[in-house]
């Protein structure tokens, strides 16, 4: 992805004035762990993350725009797409705004064979609807994770499962961000930083957007490990979430290929 520089408008609060309340009384074994876990410099972010991801209990479905940055090689690429989300059966509907403007997409999860829908606009839209595997080298042309791995959701799990890894590697760094903002949109923001390439951790410096009102995920950002000393950040992936909402009332027909709003 592109290199730009990375710009907060923020108070830097340090990871030692951000305190976790004590677990009272004995502790079961997972509750062990997640209390080892917060006694690690990533504890706090942990904490932050898993209360973001409590918020999905009470969120069914939502809609929003997507947009996505996703470094091939040296070329970074990059797409904007409305999407509709439902968390059960886990199923998505995309249209592409840019590139391949009027594209669909569907997914649904347990249906259509495990197969996503897709179709372009245009003359391409002759060929008609294809019956593609999420993870097949089409499908995944132009995407970093497969179809199955969307939403707000999964990228927050992913992150959280990220720094549980990363809490085993000494050296993590961790900056707080309570005043950031994604546009206009209000955030606190986590940056975690592998100050040097080491065994067991995957990208340089991750960022984590929380929307100040909602607690929910709306970004995040992964840059890779500098080839030499000096060079600036690059970006390997960007997702943000805008204009998101949430509790639409989403059905079946959503996520159907005979949906009269959609062109299949």
């Amino acid at each position: 992805m592109h290199r730009r520089r990375f710009l907060f408008n923020c108070l830097t609060v340090p990871a030692g004035l951000l305190t976790i309340p004590s677990l009272p009384g004995l502790l079961a074994e997972d509750d062990v762990q997640v209390a080892n876990l917060e006694a690690t410099p990533l504890g706090p972010a942990l904490k932050i993350a898993r209360t973001s991801l409590a918020k999905f209990d009470s969120v069914s479905d939502y809609e929003a725009d997507f947009v996505k940055r996703e470094l091939f090689g040296k070329k970074l690429k990059d797409a904007s797409i409305r999407v509709k989300v439902r968390q059960q059966p886990f199923s998505v509907y995309m249209r592409f705004g840019k590139p391949h403007e009027g594209r669909e997409v569907i997914f649904v999860d347990g249906a259509n064979g495990g197969m996503l829908l897709a179709h372009e606009s245009g003359l391409k839209s002759i060929v008609g609807t294809l019956s593609l595997d999420p993870e097949a080298k089409r499908a995944m042309e132009d995407n970093h994770h497969p179809i199955t791995r969307f939403g707000m959701k999964n990228l927050l799990q992913g992150v959280i499962a990220q720094w549980e890894t990363d809490t085993l590697i000494d050296g993590v760094q961790v900056a707080y961000f309570p005043k950031a903002t994604v546009g206009e949109v209000a955030c606190k923001a986590i940056e975690t930083k592998h100050p040097a390439p080491v065994k067991g951790a995957v990208f340089h410096v991750t960022r984590l957007y929380i929307e100040a009102e909602s607690g929910l995920p709306i970004r995040v950002q992964q840059y890779n490990f500098p080839r030499k000393s000096g060079d600036e950040l690059e970006l390997h992936e960007e997702y943000t979430y805008l204009k998101v909402k949430t509790n639409v009332g989403l059905t079946d027909l959503d996520f159907d290929v005979t949906n009269p709003n959609y062109n299949y």
